[in-house]
C-alpha cells in the first residue's frame, strides 16, 4: 500500500493507457486473439512501470462461452529490456490469480476478480523497455479485450527489481515427501504468492489433511527454516482449515470446492506490504508434513501415511522482485 509521501507526489511522471479490443468495428486496427494466434498488449521503451493491467474473461467466438477445460490455457509473456528469453511465462488465468479461470470473486491489494475482469497491480518496472505478449495456443478463436496503463518516469531507482514469477504445477505425495514450491535466487522480495493444492479422497474433506503440513521458508542457505508457518493456513492468514471462500485486503481462500470422492480442492492467495520476504541469494518454500505424521492429535495424516501417502495435485506461484532482467 502507498504511504501518503508516495500518494501525495506530484513530480511521478506522465501516466499512459494502452488498449487492446479484439475484435469491435470501433478499433478495426487492432489485434484479435484467433486460434494458434499472439497478440502483444505492450511494446515500449523505458524507463516506466506498468502499473495497471485491466484484463477481461475471454469467451470463444463462436459460442460467447468461456474456453472449454481441455483445452490450452491462453498465456502470458513478459520480456524487459530485449532479453531474449521471457522472464515471465505461465497461464494468463493464473497470473491474474484467478487459477485456472475457477477462483472465486475475490478483491486484494494487488490483485481482484470481479465481474467478467480482473485487475492486476504488481509494478513491473522496466528500465530499457519492456513487451507483454498474450498467446492463445488453443483452437477456439478467442474474444476479449484488456487495457495497460504505464507510467513514463525519469528513470528506475538501482535498489528497484524487475518482477518476475516462480510458476510451478506438479504433484505431491501426502505425508510422505516434501514438496519444494518456490526455489528464487536474489538480492530479491516475495511480494505475494498463491497455492492450490488437491485431494479427492475422504481422509481430505474440506481440505483437513491438507492444511496439516508446515510451510517453511529457508532464506540464503539457512539450515533450519528462517520462517516456519505451522499450517498452510496461517501462512495465508487463517486459522483451523478452510472455512469457506473469503477475502480481504492481504488475503483471500480463492477456493473450497469438493470433490466427488469426498475430498477437496483448495486455492489461497497471500499479497504482502510491510510483511514482503527478503533475501540476499536465496528463498526456498517447502511444504513439509513429518512434523504431523506422528503427532497424536492428527490422525488423519497417520492413516495416509500408513497407506503409503495420497497423491495430491497443486499449483503454486511466488511473485517476487530481483534485480536479474
Amino acid at each position: 500500500m502507498n504511504t501518503w509521501q508516495e500518494l501525495s507526489n506530484t513530480q511521478r511522471g506522465r501516466s499512459r493507457l494502452i488498449p487492446s479490443t479484439w475484435p469491435y468495428d470501433k478499433y478495426p486496427q487492432a489485434p484479435e486473439l484467433d486460434a494458434g494466434s499472439t497478440i502483444t498488449l505492450i511494446d515500449q521503451d523505458g524507463p516506466g512501470v506498468v502499473s495497471c493491467l485491466h484484463i477481461s474473461n475471454y469467451f470463444t467466438k463462436q459460442t460467447f462461452a468461456p474456453l472449454p477445460l481441455d483445452a490450452p490455457a491462453l498465456r502470458l509473456r513478459v520480456w524487459y529490456d530485449g532479453r531474449s528469453e521471457p522472464a515471465i511465462d505461465m497461464p494468463l488465468m493464473d497470473f491474474l490469480a484467478d487459477i485456472q479461470g475457477e477462483s472465486a470473486y475475490f478483491s486484494n491489494l494487488y490483485f481482484s476478480k470481479v465481474k467478467q475482469s480482473h485487475n492486476f497491480r504488481l509494478p513491473l518496472p522496466f528500465r530499457q523497455h519492456i513487451k507483454i505478449q498474450i498467446e492463445n495456443p488453443s483452437p477456439f478463436n478467442m474474444i476479449g479485450y484488456s487495457e495497460v496503463q504505464w507510467e513514463q518516469v525519469e528513470a528506475i531507482p538501482e535498489q528497484c527489481g524487475y518482477l518476475r514469477a516462480d510458476f510451478r504445477a506438479g504433484v505431491m505425495r501426502v505425508p510422505q515427501e516434501p514438496a519444494t514450491l518456490w526455489d528464487l535466487r536474489g538480492p530479491g522480495a516475495v511480494a505475494a504468492h498463491w497455492l492450490q493444492f488437491e485431494s479427492d479422497d475422504p481422509l481430505c474433506p474440506g481440505g483437513e489433511l491438507l492444511c496439516e503440513g508446515n510451510q517453511e521458508i529457508y532464506l540464503d542457505g539457512d539450515f533450519d527454516p528462517s520462517l516456519e508457518y505451522l499450517g498452510t493456513e496461517d501462512l495465508y492468514g487463517f486459522s483451523w482449515g478452510f472455512k469457506e471462500v473469503q477475502s480481504d485486503f492481504y488475503v483471500a481462500i480463492l477456493k473450497r470446492q469438493e470433490l466427488p470422492g469426498g475430498g477437496a480442492r483448495i486455492a489461497l492467495l497471500r499479497s504482502r506490504g510491510e510483511d514482503r520476504i527478503g533475501f540476499q541469494q536465496t528463498c526456498r518454500l517447502v511444504l513439509n508434513y513429518q512434523h504431523d505424521a506422528t503427532c497424536a492429535i492428527n490422525p488423519r495424516v497417520r492413516q495416509a501415511q500408513e497407506r503409503g501417502g495420497l497423491l495430491a495435485p497443486y499449483r503454486s506461484c511466488a511473485y517476487y522482485y530481483t534485480l536479474d532482467v
